[in-house]
């Protein structure tokens, strides 16, 4: 044994792995797998492994498995279905019934321009592997609704399964329970992509239940609030979130080629976490994802759990949310159409509305617990998403590239008209703030818990200020003296409020759940400023942009420390506005037309 070079240990299963029969992973530079890093023991290569008569089928086959994790190859003969494994009784769980949920299974919508035929995929035998179960089946939800589901369980990217979730398990152990308590108390109050029984119900037998990405991202989204949970509050040592980072990101990397429900909500979850600008591409496949598990479609009369319908709808909307907010963040055109005309006969998107009764655990009497008030956290969910579609109607309608180019409507119509079709926008605006419940005011703050009220308002001030952006640059020279006035003086006001607004926020709701927005809603406070200030042709009106400016940078500065957030929300506004008071305008554009 001891002529044997290391690389030739690090070739074969240690005695602990080959005992067990599990895969023997070495992350590299490492003398223990991954197994025996976790039970605190040494790899041993004492045993070899039992004679047995191998086929010519099967040398071929193991010689060309290989690990996807940048690890040695590995000649083994067979790879092991993660369900054989798991302690989990899907036959009397929540998951039994369900569509997109089984880990080892995933989905296909049919969608009605489909060369498929419905009707006939009932009719269609299951496609068969040599040896094995079936594959592929047809799986009839409702009349007209069908899908084909496939089988998971031996795909190649499985044979890294058990050594990603264990590994995104050690960054975090023995922290995993106090990490997914503190995620239900507050990202999933405000956030709810998760059904919380079906989630703690796994998570009760074992990590190894869930798909990687999907663990990781609640875990990654846990550590933020940390400081909330008095056992992580004074760890010695923080878990690595680069690491979980970086598993989540390569795990999600594999999973959305088969995707399940699960890798929609890992990939909103990490949306939620980082720069969307730094992972841009991912809006997309998500979207792409969600038409591929029909999650555009209403489910109400699926023959599915009447809980995996609640948890559709709050998931669609929730990708509705992201698409359209997500226009300001990267500047591209949503992807999810609303039709201005609200004309839902020939929508690709036609969902009913999500409402209370899409939150099962509403009734489940754990709203006191946490730092954050569930039923004022379901409310904002809502509000958030009704507020999302007047946005979407306002970008339509200001910000798409028919409206906007030359000749287009805006050009066509001129100022005076936009401003005909800002009134009925401005005014939905109006309506949805006045009629707010009172646990959604800026003010209602309750004792000892985090508020999101704070992330609601500025969502609305960021739609007001998007229609008023899109005024300023249709003016004109042309343009009566009375319209220009009019329209810069509401938005001089609109920016005076929103910067009072941001001023007015309080630790409770800087501290809470902001999503991925939010510094982008931020910096476009700071954007318009920009524009005023650059338009205007009055020292002492520049002056006042220029001071709201630097009130709203100080108060970014005086949180950056804290709140993630913000510190993303001043780079964007540095890189945007830089120091405009230096900034000379007689060597500049004539701006005299919109003075």
């Amino acid at each position: 044994m001891a002529s044997r070079s290391r690389r030739d240990l690090v070739r074969r299963p240690c005695d602990r792995c080959r005992q067990r029969k599990s895969r023997c992973v070495r992350d590299a530079g490492k003398d223990n797998c991954t197994s025996c890093e976790l039970h605190h023991t040494e790899c041993t290569f004492l045993n070899g492994p039992q004679p047995r008569i191998r086929t010519n089928g099967e040398v071929a086959e193991g010689l060309t498995r290989f690990s996807l994790n940048d690890l040695s190859p590995t000649p083994t003969s067979s790879v092991e279905s993660p369900r054989s494994h798991s302690r989990f009784d899907f036959a009397n769980s929540l998951l039994n019934g369900t569509l997109g949920l089984d880990l080892y299974r995933y989905t296909e919508y049919i969608g009605p321009a489909s060369y498929h035929e419905p009707a006939l995929l009932n009719l269609k035998r299951p496609a068969v592997s040599t040896g094995g179960p079936a594959r592929s089946c047809p799986r009839s939800v409702s009349q007209n609704i069908a899908f084909l589901t496939h089988a998971d369980d031996d795909s190649i990217s499985q044979s890294q399964y058990w050594a990603d979730l264990d590994q995104i398990e050690s960054c975090i152990r023995p922290l995993g329970q106090s990490l997914v308590n503190l995620y239900f108390h507050i990202v999933h109050r405000t956030f709810p992509i998760l059904d919380k029984s079906v989630f703690l119900e796994k998570y009760a037998q074992s990590y190894r239940n869930f798909s990687p990405p999907l663990l990781a991202s609640v875990y990654l989204l846990a550590l933020e609030w940390r400081f909330f949970d008095r056992q992580l509050a004074n760890l010695t040592q923080v878990p690595d979130a680069g690491r979980l980072e970086r598993l989540a990101m390569r795990t999600i990397d594999d999973a959305r080629r088969r995707p399940k429900i699960s890798t929609l909500q890992a990939g909103l979850l990490l949306l939620q976490r980082r720069d969307a600008s730094s992972i841009d591409a991912l809006p997309a496949q998500l979207i792409s994802m969600g038409h591929t598990l029909g999650i555009h479609v209403d489910c109400e009369d699926w023959t599915i759990p009447e809980w995996e319908k609640s948890l559709r709808r709050r998931l669609a909307w929730a990708l509705f949310v992201q698409d359209k907010w997500g226009t300001l963040v990267h500047g591209r055109p949503s992807l999810l159409p609303m039709e201005i005309d609200g004309d839902d006969e020939t929508s690709d998107w036609v969902l009913r509305p999500c409402t209370l009764r899409d939150f099962p655990e509403a009734t489940a009497g754990d709203d006191e617990t946490g730092v954050v008030d569930g039923a004022t956290g379901r409310d904002a969910f809502l509000q958030l998403i009704e507020l999302s579609k007047i946005f979407s109607r306002i970008t339509a309608t200001f910000c798409s590239t028919g409206a906007t180019r030359k000749g287009g409507l805006l050009d066509r119509i001129g100022a005076s008209g936009a401003l005909e079709l800002a009134k009925p926008l401005a005014l939905q605006l109006r309506a949805w703030h006045a009629t707010l419940p009172p646990g959604l005011q800026l003010d209602s703050t309750p004792s000892l818990k985090l508020s999101t009220n704070g992330a609601l308002h500025l969502s609305h001030a960021a739609a007001e200020l998007t229609i008023h952006r899109a005024l300023l640059r249709i003016l004109t020279p042309d343009d009566s003296p009375s319209l220009i006035a009019a329209i810069r003086g509401a938005a001089r006001a609109r920016l005076a409020s929103a910067v009072n607004l941001i001023a007015a926020f309080q630790l409770e709701h800087l501290q809470s759940f902001w999503g991925f927005a939010a510094a982008s809603q931020v910096a476009l406070v700071g954007s318009l400023a920009g524009l005023l200030w650059l338009t205007s042709g009055d020292a002492d009106e520049q002056s006042d942009y220029l001071n709201h400016l630097e009130r709203l940078r100080w108060n970014l500065q005086v949180w950056a420390s804290a709140i993630p957030f913000a510190r993303e929300a001043l780079r964007k506004l540095d890189e945007e506005i830089g120091d405009l008071a230096s900034v000379d305008l007689t060597v500049g554009p004539e701006l005299e037309g919109t003075q």
